[in-house]
């Protein structure tokens, strides 16, 4: 017998989940509030340029949960992978290859970021580790930076690892859990299949949302839920202006304190309450979206890491001031689909963290300093912009309803990663949690579909 089925929003883990349900043979209705899918991984469009609200490229492309949903759905969704996959600039330069499991490319890696000749020993053990992927549960609670320090004291490994920590959950390695990364890392580097989805990282969900509207699925947008009608401890539907939307299933996509709320706190034990108020959030990101009259970026993605000792780069978000010497990731989306922009255009992104719940004030004068960076880095960018567009915290806020205004979600770090993460199920029957806040692993988007993945099996 099928459900009747209500999710709360269209990012990724929503449309995801909307779509293996409906394919499933579930009645599924998506509520979206605002006029387009996608969350944090929404597209935007102005004068012909395609551009991500986000920071986006994908750790694991068509290999990864992105891809199983899609294959799952026999779905459309294509991808572009370049080798090399990016460039890292400042301290030290080169081209970083897609794929690093042989020990030469290795050994290349090493040598071009400047390892000492006598750290090479555990230079090489930290990778083969972080590859292979081992013990990974056992590391959870364990820091990165801590992790790292158990291999080699070498300051251009621990530059480049905090450098990568923050990239893939908008944390420094001080931070982050190491078994969280070791997960990351060894699915990145054994699936070499890092890229860029064709039509934009808003593709994924508007691919998705094909499947659920194939399979019978129905999405409104411009939908805001107003609350989750709960009766004896159990679903009774969904509420918004507009009207109400009985169900037997809610899965929310809005974040594990937005979704207590919208039920009623009083509908839930205190303690779960209590649990769910003390979680640790995700840094922000800011950034700056260039549309270029040419190309003047050459490379699929830019990755710079500042002239600053590791355990400086990022204590400005610590102390929620201006870098003075930002990290950056700098997509170049029409590198990978030129069809992003009009004929002969570039369309460049780029970000670096600022503060959870930072300041337009901060925000702006971070960006600032991103935009000297960005310059000086290319200096033929500044005439070829025809116009910028920069977002803030505030901006994330808005468009995910997420409070915090994080880049991610719940922050991966010891205490919450793994099998410490919230569950998908809640207290309430029939009231489920999927995105980057519930029961998965991964970086960003990836997570949030690894999230749907596993919620689409238990309710099967």
């Amino acid at each position: 017998m099928s459900r009747k089925v209500v999710v709360i929003g269209s990012g990724i883990g929503g449309c995801a989940v909307a779509s293996l349900l409906a394919k499933g043979g579930d009645d599924v209705t998506l509520l979206e509030a605002h006029p387009f899918p996608g969350g944090r991984c929404a597209t935007m469009e102005k004068q012909g340029f395609h551009y991500d609200f986000g920071v986006h490229m994908f750790s694991r492309g068509n290999r990864g949960p992105h891809g199983e949903v899609n294959r799952r759905l026999n779905g459309d969704l294509r991808w572009i992978t370049r080798d090399p996959s990016c460039r890292v600039l400042g301290r030290v330069e080169f081209d970083f290859p897609l794929d690093i499991k042989p020990l030469q490319r290795q050994v290349k890696v090493a040598r071009s970021l400047g390892v000492g000749v006598k750290s090479y020993a555990g230079a090489f053990r930290l990778i083969r580790s972080l590859i292979k992927g081992d013990n990974v549960e056992a590391n959870d609670e364990i820091r990165l930076q801590d992790y790292i320090s158990r291999f080699t004291d070498d300051e251009m490994i621990h530059l480049f690892i905090n450098c990568l920590s923050q990239l893939y959950f908008a944390l420094s390695y001080k931070e982050a859990s190491a078994g969280e990364f070791i997960w990351c890392f060894s699915r990145m580097f054994k699936d070499a299949c890092f890229g860029y989805p064709v039509g934009g990282s808003g593709e994924i969900p508007r691919s998705f949302l094909r499947g659920l509207e194939r399979f019978g699925g129905k999405a409104h947008f411009n939908e805001p839920v107003v609350g989750v009608d709960i009766e004896n401890g159990t679903i009774r539907g969904v509420n918004t202006a507009s009207g109400d939307y009985p169900a037997d299933t809610v899965i929310s996509n809005c974040g594990i304190l937005r979704t207590i709320d919208l039920a009623g706190r009083e509908h839930f034990p205190e303690d779960y309450v209590r649990k769910a108020e003390q979680y640790q959030y995700s840094n922000s990101y800011v950034t700056i979206k260039y549309a270029l009259e040419r190309p003047v970026v050459p490379y699929p993605a830019v990755f710079y890491m500042p002239d600053v000792p590791p355990d400086r780069v990022f204590r400005y978000v610590e102390e929620k001031t201006v870098p003075e010497d930002p990290y950056l990731f700098m997509p170049v989306p029409t590198n990978h689909d030129t069809a992003l922009a009009p004929d002969g255009k570039q369309l460049v992104i780029v970000g670096t963290a600022a503060p959870p719940q930072a300041s337009d004030e901060l925000c702006s004068a971070i960006l600032d300093r991103v935009h000297s960076k960005v310059c000086e880095l290319f200096p033929h960018l500044e005439a070829a912009i025809i116009w910028q567009s920069r977002s803030g915290s505030t901006d994330a806020a808005e468009l995910t309803g997420h409070y915090a205004g994080e880049a991610i979600g719940l922050a991966q770090i010891p205490g919450q990663a793994g099998s410490l993460r919230p569950e998908p199920g809640t207290p309430v029957t029939g009231l489920w949690l999927v995105g980057a806040d519930a029961g998965s692993r991964g970086i960003g988007t990836e997570m949030a579909a690894g999230s749907a993945l596993r919620l689409a099996d238990i309710l099967k």
